[in-house]
C-alpha cells in the first residue's frame, strides 16, 4: 500500500512539473531557411551523380577489367608455352629418330 501511495505522489509531482513548461518556438528565420532548402532540392534534380559513376562502381569495374586482362595474358602465355614444348618435342624426336606419338620404354 505504501509503494502505491509513493508512486502516486511521484506521478503527481511529474505532472505538476510539466504544467510550467512553455511551448518551444523556432528562430524567426527557421521557416524561411527550410523553404529555401526545399526549393533548392526541387530546382536542381540533375546534381546527383548517376549510379554508374559512384566510386564503388568505378572501383569494381576497374577491378573486373584488370582481372580479365590478367587472366587473358595468363591464358595466352600458357598456350604459347604448350606450343613451344610440343615443337621442342617434335624437333628432338625427329633429330633422334623417334616417333613422337609412340612412347615404348
Amino acid at each position: 500500500m505504501r509503494t502505491n501511495q509513493s508512486s502516486q505522489e511521484e506521478v503527481e509531482k511529474t505532472l505538476q512539473s510539466i504544467t510550467g513548461i512553455e511551448r518551444a518556438s523556432p528562430n524567426p528565420f527557421f521557416l524561411t531557411r527550410v523553404e529555401a532548402r526545399l526549393a533548392a532540392r526541387r530546382s536542381a534534380p540533375g546534381v546527383t551523380t548517376p549510379w554508374a559513376f559512384r566510386p564503388v562502381w568505378v572501383a569494381a569495374s576497374l577491378g573486373l577489367a584488370l582481372m580479365l586482362n590478367v587472366s587473358a595474358v595468363m591464358y595466352a602465355r600458357e598456350a604459347l608455352t604448350q606450343d613451344d614444348q610440343e615443337q621442342e618435342t617434335v624437333s628432338l624426336s625427329a633429330e633422334w629418330g623417334f616417333d613422337a606419338t609412340v612412347m615404348d620404354w
